[in-house]
């Protein structure tokens, strides 16, 4: 009887049995920070092992209101955004809350961009930009430290276009070995990456050296060139 009863427990721990009483535990709900001028965009879940869908609430619609899993931002200030499923197959309810945070164009400006005409506008060299591997790539022309790297590229709006963020380490490679950046007149050096050091308990990101294409790890206080992608 023992050994059925070990039989059937490990079987359930195999299938990744549910509690029909509670939900799945949820992988992380990141805090969202957006500015008035954003546009729409899509809310990303936390994971979950239950496959039923999400459905999501705002509890200040003054702030932002939600159409399926699409964000409209309707004003500044912050509002509750609430994930939650159903019950289904053997899983119970759960959910998850985050906090959507709308500020001004200019408290998410970061120098050496400013703003112009309701825009976080980055100088004109950044507006040089390079398309590669299917990814436009902002100009290189100043060079930070790593926190200020990271908060640069988000609220920026070049030719029009919204939406960049800082490239991963494996994105930069690629861009170095595509030859895209012969004659670009960009500040080629070691440039900033969205990818975590290797280095445990170390405040550390890797760079890549856009000229020569060697990566390395750097402290997060140090200084490194900054492109935005998208």
């Amino acid at each position: 009887m023992k050994r059925i009863g070990a039989w059937l427990l490990m079987m359930c721990l195999l299938a990744a049995c549910s509690d029909p009483d509670q939900g799945p535990p949820l992988g992380p709900f990141a805090a969202i920070k957006k500015t008035e001028t954003d546009p729409p965009f899509t809310i990303v879940p936390p994971s979950s092992r239950s496959p039923a869908p999400f459905t999501y609430t705002s509890s200040n619609p003054a702030v932002a209101t939600i159409a399926g899993n699409v964000v409209t931002i309707r004003g500044l200030g912050e509002t509750t955004i609430a994930a939650a499923q159903a019950g289904t197959g053997g899983w119970g309810p759960t959910s998850a809350s985050t906090t959507l945070t709308v500020g001004t164009v200019a408290s998410a400006c970061v120098a050496p961009a400013t703003v112009v005409n309701n825009q976080c506008t980055p100088p004109a060299s950044d507006a040089n930009l390079v398309t590669s591997n299917f990814l436009a790539w902002s100009g290189v022309s100043f060079a930070d430290n790593w926190n200020k790297a990271s908060a640069y590229c988000a609220p920026i709006v070049i030719q029009g276009r919204s939406g960049w963020r800082q490239p991963s380490v494996d994105e930069l490679k690629a861009l170095q070995a595509s030859g895209a950046l012969v004659n670009q007149n960009w500040t080629l050096g070691n440039t900033w990456s969205s990818t975590k050091g290797a280095t445990a308990n170390s405040a550390s990101h890797m760079v890549v050296n856009l000229s020569t294409g060697a990566v390395t790890e750097s402290e997060d206080t140090a200084t490194g060139y900054i492109t935005c992608v998208r």
